[in-house]
Parts: structure tokens; sequence; C-alpha cells
């Protein structure tokens, strides 16, 4: 309601205000005509104001009468208002036009004396721009001189910006003004050829016009005077352009120079003139290598101190936070002796920037030599963190820095060819001799040092061959490259060690568990890229190593129209660790949903997982083409590649991929679901894209391919519920209790406390078999893992209550019929007499002469010997058998017995 009031309020003041007595009225209709003609100049209206005060005392007499006529016509014409905005606009146009007028006439007087003061202040910078081409020409095969002229060039090209500043700005001025007169040249209407226009017109563009010819005139003097010093420093730029392309193979060559034959009395024939050569090229690159002036020094340690500053009270506050009385003497190293080497390190890097956005190289080595410095004893510090056991000793590997502090010295003097090679193979011989005075640490369970050290000797052993061969400059890189990369690694170990060692520190659960996380994740490809940073900042500290970096490294090769280099390399590989956290701490977010009160299926998690983590990876997989520079419309011909490979080869590869992500979405499966398929039966562990495993219930694994779940038919024992129907066949002897039989059974089966109450267990007369009455005993089990356990029980509980009721349990039984009997079974006694009176079998003997039996013989005559002698005991049984003397033996060796069978005569 209030804001309805103020809204009612507001408008009614918005009428009302036209309507007040003291406002001007807006012009409208003839006063717009009529403006032109009232906008005449001030000082034309003071003018005319003091001739009418001397002239009003002569007319007032004559006025009188005509005063009533003038006031009637008066109220007729409408009324102009005091300040008009049109008026204003108008007159402002005037006098913006004026003051341009003025300003280029100035720009004009003035150029002379600049022209002047041009000429005598650019004269020096121009003779030693021309000295500076010539040094181009002169030293174009040698990298340190070229890249000191580079530097010089830069510094002259500013210099000459300097002096040329007032001009130029006087020039912009000028070609700003002329933007400005023809911006208003261009607004005026087009017909300007009608005669009817006003004589303030005409004066208007009049003064457009000479306020163009007056600044074109000064912009070409001003052309005119810039032109040779402006050629110059175009073609200094374009010097400094071409030196930049040629010293990356300039300093490639360098350092792939071929071997230096020192053994040659021409290599040493003008030793004094090279060595003055070499004092000059210092001398050159003297203001590339530190500052000169007192203002670039002064810079530089202004950046010096402020960087050391900072660095150090980032370091004092960890110290305060992290360490007290009771902390790790090797966390006290760290702050006391790695750090204060970084902070240096980094205070010498940031002084080294000059205001010229160059560097200055003596600086820079010294920063990346003391930030070395630092990893050493870092990196050494870390492992120490890991391994508490190990005696707290020096960093092992400072004693390999002599020999590499003397190599990059040795690289940085523009010395010499031959008078570096001698000194470095001198230094290798010391190094060799002083390491026998070594002695061999007790560095424990850290074989990483134990095996660099032990390594350090081959490495000088190459190195020597290398410097003997006239490689110096081969063999001091190899010998840069074996402690950097020893470096990278150990610092890398420590680095690993020191995020695990916080990992385990970590919450468990909550928010702050998943940044912690997500934190560590980071931690593994900031490790890698600061091992890789090591080794470029040894790159680095080489002279021409950022050139070096710049051009092979950063870069990179290219292959086809995709290029790669470091960058990219180290962006992808930390992006991927990233999508594995994200995947990890996905998936386990999504496991959770149904603890946090949300009502979700459980079975719809696995689904929603395997999506989740196919999306980022295939995220991953977009930006990873992305970033090494392949357009994403070029996917729609390598879909075409693969569509032909899926054609010929992948068939199989891709029909179990999408069989399994069937099964994954369309939930046929799940993990702990017990199915059939293909004869085979067991738990299914676990789904993926190309197959299912199953354990089976004798614990073996079985990788089944998700196209058989999906061709073929599947049984899935336990998809609507883990309850099961069992079913017992029992036979029972003919002239059993058919009601007793079915009462047992019932009794028994409600009986088990596996058995469901609801189905009921039912038991049905299934048939009357050729020796038993089959009855079939069928109940649910409530859980399929029971299932064969509860049938076993069952069992055993019938067979003991059918003992205790007297039921039989029937089994196969076959009656034999005989209806005629041969003639000499017909009379028993009379075959008995004759057999006995018989005389008595008389036992073989065996021949003497028979040749003794092998051990097989002997075993096989053993073996027959006992299968006659059971024939024999097998008749006798059968005759035995016989009571009545009906059956002949032969007869009834004719019949085969088997197993559980009874043979009724």
């Amino acid at each position: 309601m209030r804001h309805y009031c103020f809204l009612l309020i507001l408008s009614f003041c918005l009428l009302a205000l036209p309507a007040l007595p003291g406002l001007p009225n807006p012009v409208v209709g003839p006063a717009l005509g009529a403006a032109p003609q009232a906008t005449a100049p001030k000082k034309d209206k003071a003018d005319k104001a003091a001739k009418a005060e001397d002239t009003g005392k002569d007319k007032a007499a004559d006025a009188a009468p005509d005063q009533k006529a003038d006031d009637a016509k008066a109220e007729e014409k409408p009324l102009l208002p005091e300040h008009d905005p049109w008026e204003m606009v108008w007159a402002g146009q005037h006098d913006r036009l004026n003051q341009i007028k003025q300003i280029a006439s100035k720009l004009s007087d003035g150029f002379a004396d600049e022209a002047a003061h041009l000429t005598e202040k650019a004269q020096p910078f121009e003779e030693e721009a021309r000295r500076l081409l010539v040094l181009t020409n002169t030293f174009k095969n040698w990298p340190n001189p070229m890249e000191a002229v580079s530097r010089r060039i830069t510094v002259t090209v500013n210099q000459v910006n300097q002096v040329l500043e007032p001009i130029l700005l006087a020039r912009s001025e000028a070609q700003g003004l002329l933007e400005q007169v023809n911006y208003m040249a261009d607004s005026l209407p087009e017909d300007l050829h009608d005669g009817r226009l006003s004589a303030e017109m005409r004066s208007y563009i009049q003064d457009i016009g000479q306020a163009r010819l007056r600044l074109t005139a000064v912009l070409a003097q001003y052309n005119s005077a810039l032109a040779p010093s402006l050629a110059l420093i175009k073609r200094l730029e374009q010097t400094r352009k071409d030196i930049s392309a040629q010293l990356p193979a300039l300093w490639k060559d360098y350092y792939l120079q071929s071997p230096v034959p020192y053994f040659s009395p021409e290599a040493w024939a003008n030793f004094g003139q090279q060595m003055i050569y070499s004092y000059q090229g210092m001398m050159l690159r003297l203001p590339v290598e530190m500052p000169v002036t007192v203002n670039q020094w002064s810079a530089a340690a202004l950046r010096f101190i402020i960087c050391l500053l900072f660095t150090g009270a980032i370091s004092l506050l960890f110290y305060r936070r992290w360490i007290n009385q009771n902390s790790n003497p090797v966390s006290r190293h760290i702050f006391r002796v790695s750090l204060p080497w970084l902070c240096l390190g980094l205070s010498l890097l940031g002084s080294s920037l000059s205001a010229t956005g160059e560097f200055y190289r003596l600086f820079l080595a010294l920063g990346n030599l003391s930030i070395i410095l630092g990893q050493v004893f870092l990196a050494w510090d870390l492992r120490l963190l890991k391994y508490p056991d190990v005696e707290q000793q020096p960093a092992p590997f400072r004693r390999l820095m002599p020999l590499t502090l003397c190599a990059y010295a040795l690289l940085y003097l523009p010395l010499t060819k031959p008078l570096v090679l001698m000194i470095w193979m001198s230094l290798v011989v010391a190094s060799l001799f002083w390491r026998r005075r070594w002695t061999k640490g007790d560095y424990g369970s850290l074989q990483l040092e134990s095996s660099v050290l032990d390594g350090d000797s081959i490495v000088l052993w190459l190195c020597l061959l290398l410097a003997i061969s006239g490689l110096h400059i081969y063999s001091m890189a190899l010998y840069l490259l074996f402690v950097s990369c020893s470096l990278a690694l150990e610092l890398s170990l420590g680095g690993m060690a020191l995020i695990s060692n916080i990992n385990e520190h970590l919450p468990k659960e909550g928010a702050r568990a998943a940044l912690a996380r997500l934190l560590v994740a980071l931690a593994a490809p900031v490790v890698l890229v600061v091992a890789v940073v090591g080794v470029l900042l040894w790159v680095g500290t080489l002279p021409g190593g950022m050139y070096l970096l710049s051009e092979y490294v950063l870069k990179g090769v290219n292959v086809g129209a995709t290029q790669f280099n470091i960058v990219q390399i180290l962006l992808i590989i930390s992006v991927f660790y990233l999508t594995r956290t994200a995947v990890a701490m996905g998936s386990r977010f999504l496991a959770k949903l149904p603890k946090q009160g949300l009502q979700i299926d459980s079975t719809l998690i696995p689904p929603m997982q395997t999506a989740f983590t196919y999306a980022v990876w295939a995220i991953f997989g977009l930006f990873v083409l992305r970033a090494l520079g392949m357009e994403l419309s070029n996917l729609a011909m390598v879909a075409g590649g693969l569509s032909v490979g899926i054609g010929f080869g992948m068939q199989t590869i891709v029909n179990n991929f999408l069989s399994g992500l069937i099964l994954i979405f369309s939930r046929t499966l799940q993990a702990g679901d017990v199915v059939e398929v293909g004869g085979t039966t067991g738990r299914v562990r676990k789904i993926s894209v190309r197959a299912t495993m199953v354990e089976t219930f004798d614990n073996a694994l079985i990788y089944v391919p998700n196209s058989e779940f999906v061709a073929s038919r599947l049984i899935n024992w336990t998809r609507n519920s883990r309850t099961v129907r069992r079913e017992i066949t029992v036979g029972v002897a003919y002239g059993s209790d058919t009601a007793l039989v079915m009462k047992l059974l019932l009794s028994i089966a409600n009986g088990h406390e596996n058995v469901l109450k609801y189905p009921t267990p039912t038991v049905t007369f299934n048939d009357f078999g050729a020796s038993t009455l089959d009855f079939v005993l069928r109940f649910w089990v409530k859980d399929y893992d029971v299932g064969v356990s509860t049938s076993s029980d069952m069992r055993l509980e019938i067979e003991k209550q059918f003992r205790q009721h007297r039921i039989e349990v029937a089994f196969p039984q076959l009656d034999v019929h005989i209806k005629d009997m041969p003639p000499r079974f017909r009379a028993p006694q009379a075959q008995a007499r004759v057999r006995a009176a018989l005389p008595a079998r008389r036992p073989r003997r065996r021949p003497a002469t028979a040749a003794p039996a092998g051990k097989n013989d002997r075993r096989k005559k053993r073996a027959n010997g006992k299968r006659n002698q059971g024939k024999g005991r097998a008749a006798d049984r059968l005759t035995h058998f016989d009571p009545v003397g009906i059956l002949d033996v032969n007869v009834l060796r004719g019949l085969s017995p088997t197993r559980n069978r009874q043979r009724r005569l």
C-alpha cells in the first residue's frame, strides 16, 4: 500500500511540474526556426547592450508613443528562453572549432624548435644503432655476442623512443584533432551548395576547412621529421626479431659443436688474441649480465629486498605455526636451511627482471643455483621425514655440487674452447681422486642416494672419456643431466612421502575429508610439475637456456597438425589425476545416498555410478583432444574409421560393450544375483563393460562375456526374490501306509526352520513305480543359499522318521523265473557222487629250463592267479547260493550282478 501511494504522489508531481510559473517552456515549433538567428555571440550582445544604454536617454521621448504597440506585438510573439540548450550546444561547437585552430597554430609554430632538438638528441643513438647493425653482421655465428647485441638493440630502441616521445605525442595530438575535424565535416548536411545558407553557417564551414588544412600540414611536417628515426627503429626491431629467431639454432650448434682439436698447435696459435676477444665479449655482455647504471642497480636492489621480505615473512609465519619445542629436528632443518636458500633464490629471480622486461643473466643464474641448493637440502629433509630410523646427516647430494657449479661457471664464461676443455678435464680428474677419500655414509633403507653416489664414479669416467675426445660440452651436459635427474627423482620421492604422511592424518568422513582428498589428488601432479620444473631450471640456468626452452620445450614438436609440448603434457596429467579423484569421490557420494535418508532404490546406485564414471571420462577425453589442438569436428572422420574397424575386427568387443551397457542400465543382472547361463551357475560379483564376473559355488571366478547374457537363455534365481522352491522325491515299498507317508513328509517340512510357512509345503503321490510308490515333497526355502543344505537335512530326517515308523524305502528288485532245468541239474546227488569219484588233479611243475621271469612278468602272473582264484571263489559262492542245486554255475556267471541289486531265485 505504501508503494502504491508513493507511485501516485510521484505521478502527480510529474504532471504538475510543467505548470509551475518559474520554469521555462520547451522550445517547439517556430522557436526552432528562430534559434539560429537568436544564437549570436555573447560579445555582440554586450556591444548592443552598451549602445542601447548610450542612446536610451535620447530616444526615450520618441519611444514612449510606440511602447504600447511594441508591448502588444511582444505579447503576440512567443517568448524565447534565456538559456536555450540548443544555443549552448551550437556555441560549444564553435568554441571547440576555434580551440582546434589555436592548437594547430601552436603545433605549427613550435615544430621548428622540436625538430632541431630531435636531431640533436637522436644523433648519438642513431650512430649507436648503426654500430649495432655492423656488429650483428660481424658476430652472426656466435650466440654469446649476438645475445648481447640483441639486448643492446632493445636498450637503444627504448632510448630512441624516449627521445621521440614528445614529438610522437604532438603528432598523436594533431592526428586526434584532425579526426575530430573530419568528423565535424562529415556531419554537415548534403545540401551545402544551396545559396540560401546564412553567413554564420558559411563561416562555420570555412573554419572547418581551414582547421583541416592546417592540421594536415602539421602532420606532414611531423611525419617528415620522424621518418628517419622511425625507419631506423623499424630496422632495429626487425634485426632483433631476426636475432631472436637465430639464437635457438646458434645455441643448439654451440652445444652440439664438433670435437675440439686441443692437441693441434693451431688451436693454441692465437691464444692471446683469443683471450682478448673473450674479454671483449665479456665487456659486451656486461649490460646483459647485470645492471650498469645507478638507477638499474637501485631498482634491482629494491626488487630483491621486497621479494626477500615477502618470502621471509611467509616462511616465518609457517615456522611459528608448525614448529615448537617438541618438533622433529628434520622439520627445524627445513625452516632453518632449506627454505632460506629457496627464499634467496626466489629473491634473486625477482631482482633479475629489468625495466624493459628482459632478465639480467647473472642474477638469473645465481637465483637458479640458489634454488638448486635449496632443493638438495629440501629433498633430503623430506626423505628423512619418511624414514626417521635413518641417522640424521648432511645431504648426500651436496657432494655433487662443487663440480656442478664449476661446470656452470665454465659454460657461462666466454673463454676459448681449448682452455675450457683443459680446465674441465682437470676438474674431472681431481673429482675422481677426491672421490676416493669419501667416507661412505649409512643411509639405511634409502637406496636411491646410495645408488646415485655409487654411480657418480661411472658418470665421471664417461665424462672424462668425452673430454679426452674433445667433446667437453657433451661431457659437462652429461654430468649436469645426471645430477639434475637424480635430484628431481629424490625430490619427487620426498614429495610423495610427504603427501602420504599428510593423507594418514586427514579426516575420513565429511566435507573436510572430501576437500582434503581433492587437495591430495592435486598434490600428486604438483609433485610431478615440481620435478619437471626442477629439471627445466637446470636447463634455464645454462647460457642460452631460456632460448632453448622456449624453442624446443615450450613450443614442442608438431605431429601433423597437432603440436605437443611439455606444458600440455603436464596439464593433461594434472587433469587426469583430478578426473580420477572426481570419479572416486562421485562414486563414493552416490553409494552413500541411500544412507542419507533419500528415498532411492539401492539397486539404482551401480548404474548411476557407471553413467557418472563414463560421463566424467568422456569429458576428460574431449578435453585432451582440445588441449592437443584437435578440432572436435574431426571426430566425424574418426568415427568413420572406427566404424570400419568395428565392421572388420572389433565386432566382438563392441558387441560385449553394448551388451554390458544393456545389462547395466536394464538392471537384468545385479551384483549378488545367482544366475545360470550356458550351463554355468554362480553368483554375480561384478558387471563391467566387457564381461561379467561370476563366482561359482566351487569358489571359481568365471568371466562370462556380456553378449552371452543377452543372446542366450539366462536364468536369474534371485532377481525377483531370494526364496526358491525345492522338491524331494521319495519311493516307498508297495504295501506301505501312504497316508502315514504323506503325514510324515509334511510334518518334517513344516518342522524345518528354513522352510517357509507360506507357500505351504505340499506332498503329492506322483506315480506307481516299477518297484516303488513315488511321492514328491515340494517346499519353499527362505534363501537360495540354504536350499541345498535344507534339502540334505530333510532327507536325513525322512530316513530317520521312516526307520522309526518301519516304512521301507524301496529299491529296484528283479525276479527270475526258470521254466525248464538242464538234465544234469535234475539229479544233483548223482552228479555229486560222480564228481567225488574222480581222481584229484596233480599240480603242474614249472619247467627247470625256463628263464627267470622279470619283475613285470611276475606281477602279471600273480594278477592272473588272483583273478582265477577270484573266479573260483565266485563260482563257489554261486554254487553255495543254490541250496536246491537247480542252477548251473556257468548260468549264474552269465548274470551280471550290479550294485544295490538282489536276484531272487
